[in-house]
């Protein structure tokens, strides 16, 4: 057996596994690994390699940072805020809550987050026009648009992991490399446009009663002492810093988070425990096991036959508007089935094949799937916040779906139009 098919039926394996979600994503791609080094498509020594890859450098002591933030009393500043908004009336409420949740999209887990603002939600009235109910998708909505884009928090990792998925295709070469400030750049328009839409047209949501908050599980989080706080604010601060002048400070765009942690772990301010569990957590193993897929898709060959499969798929010629369109599609309904990570991890090195086959510039496609990804709020399986949104406000998907439907075509839309006109093909 040849390995471009050994390395086919690896990725296709990832794929299905992926799909029936039994087990840990990173326990799929560790599997995927470990297939590679026992098949002789890999050496040993490569297999596992995704650990010490500069991407995961970079991700896994970020994800410790953002820990490290929500034992501040920046979480807690904002929720009082909100609390004392809820005795406000019309659009300055709905816009209170929105702007809430694309903050808190930035620094903490969207399912945490989400949490928090359904506690808040459930104390408005369910009288007049403005209910719980109405606002929850609403404000899901707002925070996907929203989601780790700014490159703060979480977002300042997310052109890494872009690249992290794409560069067993597509190598080193700078013309093809994400940059920090790229994910916020495509994102603009996505987020005018259904910030706008959320705003608008909430009210296509049904009234009804209160939401149902007894599934949900609010982790009381000890605060740290206000000098520690301080402390953590100004690592934060600095490290955000380093990240963004990376065209000056080299190394240190990947060195920045673990040197933070470090000054946090020796001063106290985040103990060993917290680091090691946020810097393994199935996210740090899916991401360092598709590295080392990518990688033996990119070498094996069998990236570049998949790429000319799809290409003679969209026939002779095709334009760009089909493929970015294609492509924003397959994300949304992909991910209404597997996680987000996973259909990055899956579409990804397939879009860059696509593009490497062509002779296209990538960029856009990769930041079509990094950022439609985020959008599948029809069905509960389209992400963990929208699970949650889905059990507590007891949505019928049948029902909302004149909220969700539009929202996600100019989702769709929107994502194909940045990219036609920032990262053209």
């Amino acid at each position: 057996m040849s390995q471009v098919t050994i390395v086919l039926l690896i990725t296709l394996f990832m794929i299905v596994m992926f799909l029936w979600n039994k087990f840990p994503f990173g326990v799929t791609t560790m599997t995927c690994c470990l297939l590679l080094a026992a098949t002789g498509v890999v050496d040993l020594g490569t297999a596992f390699t995704g650990f010490g890859n500069k991407i995961v450098v970079l991700i896994a002591p970020t994800l410790a940072l953002s820990m490290a933030l929500q034992k501040t009393a920046l979480v807690g500043k904002i929720s009082e805020k909100l609390n004392k908004m809820k005795n406000e009336k019309g659009i300055v409420l709905v816009l209170c809550f929105f702007a809430v949740a694309a903050i808190f999209s930035q620094f903490i887990p969207s399912t945490a987050a989400l949490t928090i603002l359904v506690l808040f939600l459930n104390e408005l009235d369910d009288t007049g026009d403005i209910t719980a109910n109405r606002l929850l998708l609403p404000v899901l909505g707002v925070m996907c648009a929203w989601k780790f884009r700014l490159p703060i928090g979480m977002g300042a990792a997310t052109f890494a992991t872009l690249n992290g998925f794409s560069e067993g295709i597509l190598g080193n070469n700078p013309e093809y490399q994400i940059t920090l400030l790229d994910p916020f750049k495509f994102a603009i328009i996505p987020i005018i446009v259904l910030t706008i839409y959320c705003i608008f047209c909430w009210k296509l949501m049904p009234k009804s009663d209160k939401l149902d908050t007894s599934a949900l599980k609010k982790k009381e989080v000890e605060l740290l002492p206000p000098a520690k706080q301080k402390i953590v604010y100004a690592v934060f601060i600095v490290v955000m810093a380093l990240m963004l002048l990376n065209q000056y400070t080299g190394n240190w765009l990947y060195l920045a988070p673990a040197a933070g942690i470090l000054v946090l772990i020796y001063t106290g301010c985040l103990d060993v425990k917290t680091c090691v569990t946020a810097m393994t957590s199935d996210m740090i193993w899916m991401l360092a096991g598709v590295l080392v897929v990518a990688d033996a898709l990119g070498a094996s060959g069998a990236g570049e036959l998949i790429g000319q499969f799809i290409l003679n798929i969209l026939g002779d010629n095709p334009s760009g508007l089909s493929v970015m369109l294609l492509f924003s599609t397959a994300t949304v309904l992909m991910t209404t089935f597997i996680s987000n990570m996973g259909t990055q991890s899956v579409l990804i090195p397939i879009a860059a094949s696509v593009a490497l086959a062509a002779g296209w510039d990538p960029r856009g496609l990769i930041l079509i799937i990094g950022t439609a990804n985020y959008f599948a709020l029809g069905f509960p399986s389209g992400s963990g916040e929208a699970a949650v949104a889905f059990a507590a406000g007891g949505y019928n998907p049948g029902k909302v779906l004149k909220f969700t439907l539009p929202y996600m075509i100019l989702a769709i839309l929107s994502c194909t139009v940045s990219a036609l006109i920032f990262y053209p093909l």
